[in-house]
């Protein structure tokens, strides 16, 4: 398992790296009505083709990125590595893995009004001693969760089981349904870095999460910042 984490607003692209991208990506991102999350789509597409291109050695613009009918990517020409990957304001969170489906979520920190009650809209058997500070790592579980297993939130969230702590922190016991291998999830708070904003991010895998979750990487040359 690997996971990647990119500043999106960071070190200004060569306009010419753009020519990687495929044209239905270029035309997705002619349609957003704004020019900074039109930047930070295209940007973050270049990103996981570099990213995955240089794991793979295979040429950014020769990578072939395909989704199912529910929207989870994969790569038709390399079955062994599955991927998923996340958004969040200018922060871009991508995971591989080579022995199993991955699920990945991002979210920055940001006031939610109600965030029990947003979460149990979508996670019915929230328990009554819940705590207003478990919103965040509870819905990046359950997001990272159902991308894993391909159902999407409204369906497949319904299947995840969560333990809520008194301390605030939650964690995956399991998911019901998909097959008969073990789940394993984990939560990080990423604090703030330059300019970019503390975040909550979740990994689901089948096995065992390892490693550090996300290193920070450069978007222009897909390098390490120390």
């Amino acid at each position: 398992m690997r996971t990647w984490l990119v500043d999106l607003d960071a070190d200004e692209p060569d306009r010419a790296d753009e020519d990687v991208l495929t044209e239905a990506e270029r035309w997705r991102g002619a349609q957003f009505a704004h020019p900074l999350p039109a930047r930070r789509f295209l940007r973050s597409r270049l990103a996981v083709r570099h990213l995955l291109g240089e794991r793979l050695g295979v040429p950014p613009a020769e990578l072939r990125i395909a989704h199912l009918p529910d929207g989870k990517p994969y790569l038709p020409d390399h079955a062994g590595l599955h991927i998923s990957w996340s958004r969040s304001q200018g922060l871009l969170l991508l995971g591989a893995s080579g022995s199993g489906p991955i699920g990945v979520d991002i979210e920055c920190r940001r006031t939610v009004p109600s965030p029990l009650s947003v979460l149990a809209t979508v996670y019915p058997d929230l328990p009554a001693g819940a705590r207003p500070e478990s919103f965040l790592p509870a819905w990046t579980l359950l997001e990272a969760a159902v991308k894993a297993t391909g159902r999407g939130l409204s369906r497949g969230a319904r299947d995840v089981d969560l333990r809520f702590d008194a301390t605030g922190e939650v964690t995956l016991r399991g998911i019901r349904g998909p097959g008969p291998d073990a789940w394993s999830g984990r939560t990080e708070v990423l604090p703030p870095r330059g300019g970019t904003p503390a975040a909550v991010v979740a990994v689901v895998v089948r096995g065992e999460v390892t490693g550090t979750i996300a290193p920070y990487v450069r978007t222009d040359r897909r390098e390490p910042v120390r």
